[in-house]
């Protein structure tokens, strides 16, 4: 008899949730409004950042940051290749060209020395990504940055709670991208935010979202003539709604439970596969992280075998990501990414989510120690 499935992920949701929404409800006002506001202040006190813009996706951060750094049409981006799509998918959006570099084994995130390889004369940012939710070297990547004339653009998207040698990711570097999607640790049911000290930065992120209107709708309701809006800018539709804003200010009210449930289970897979040969965990230290991925690399090309036998035991594993050098639109055979397709080859992740079980964590941990014994 087939058991209970374990899923990947798994968005949590409760009454606060729920209270949160009828309030908006309520008000009548459901767009971007006060509640949106309340969202970023709340945010930026958390990451302790100058400036948090709320917009309707972690892709719609990364294309609204790169186009407020300047990208022009044939200025290239230098990104890893091992993340998901979005971040290729934002670079053109915003009018620039992807050009991948290779990833740490150990940590699968940006090798710096392989993006400073690739940085030329068209080169207008690097954008790291904090890979299952550990931070990248900021220290060398920021150094290499401004010693280039070059921004660090960071896809943080896997990792809102983390941190970098004490301070908040979003604190740090030039300009940080979060996402909150659903099934993100932090989740708005869909939305992300730019973070960013850059004043003005932050206000061209904050105009283009609202289709480069000088005013939106909240500012505009007791104003004189609040029918009046005209574009001054570029723009796209990507503000965050105060109905998302509602479900994320609900979560952050427990962050710090849920970062230290995620650190547990994470340390609970660490413990538990200590002695299983052939898988080594991802690298980092968790007393940092808030883990939004377990990644293992499993070696000896058994991963995709381990991969069906989990899932015969009901257990719902994952490859997390086709390298973007390797998809049919942003194919580039000429790359020499050695690392990243020597991971794409071994990593796995496994079930991580906020109402898995230490139960659950044993009997996958099991499920995996048979595997191999088998």
């Amino acid at each position: 008899m087939r058991r209970t499935e374990v899923p990947i992920h798994r968005p949590y949701l409760g009454q606060a949730e729920l209270e949160r929404i009828a309030a908006v409800l309520e008000s009548r006002w459901l767009g971007s409004g006060p509640v949106t506001r309340e969202f970023e202040d709340r945010v930026a006190a958390l990451c302790g950042a100058r400036n948090v813009v709320a917009v309707s996706s972690g892709t719609a951060a990364l294309q609204l940051a790169l186009h407020a750094c300047g990208l022009e049409p044939g200025d290239e981006v230098i990104l890893p290749s091992l993340t998901f799509v979005a971040c290729s998918q934002a670079i053109v959006a915003a009018g620039g060209r992807p050009v991948y570099c290779d990833v740490e084994l150990k940590t699968a995130t940006i090798d710096v020395a392989s993006a400073a390889e690739r940085i030329g004369p068209r080169t207008r940012a690097i954008m790291p990504v904090h890979f299952g939710g550990f931070a990248c070297d900021l220290d060398a990547l920021l150094e290499l940055g401004r010693t280039r004339g070059v921004r660090v653009v960071e896809d943080a998207a896997h990792a809102f709670g983390s941190s970098f040698r004490g301070s908040p990711l979003g604190s740090i570097g030039d300009v940080t991208c979060f996402s909150f999607d659903p099934i993100k640790n932090v989740t708005c049911g869909e939305g992300g935010a730019v973070v960013t000290a850059d004043d003005e930065l932050a206000g061209l992120v904050r105009r283009a979202r609202g289709l480069g209107v000088d005013r939106d709708g909240w500012t505009r309701r007791d104003a004189h003539r609040p029918w009046h809006q005209e574009a001054v800018s570029f723009g796209l539709r990507a503000h965050m709604s105060d109905l998302n804003a509602a479900i994320g200010l609900a979560q952050l009210e427990r962050l710090e439970e849920l970062r230290s449930q995620r650190q547990a289970l994470l340390r609970r897979y660490r413990e538990g596969l200590a002695t299983v040969e052939g898988v080594v965990p991802q690298q980092g230290d968790v007393d940092t992280v808030f883990p939004f991925l377990a990644l293992v690399r499993v070696l000896d090309g058994r991963r995709d075998a381990l991969l069906a036998h989990l899932e015969s035991e009901g257990i719902r594993a994952w490859v997390h990501y086709l390298p973007n050098h390797l998809h049919q639109a942003f194919a580039d055979p000429a790359s020499s990414l050695p690392a990243t397709e020597r991971l794409f080859a071994e990593l796995l992740s496994l079930p991580l989510y906020h109402e898995l079980a230490e139960e659950d964590v044993d009997r996958i941990v099991e499920a995996v120690r048979a595997f191999f014994d088998a």
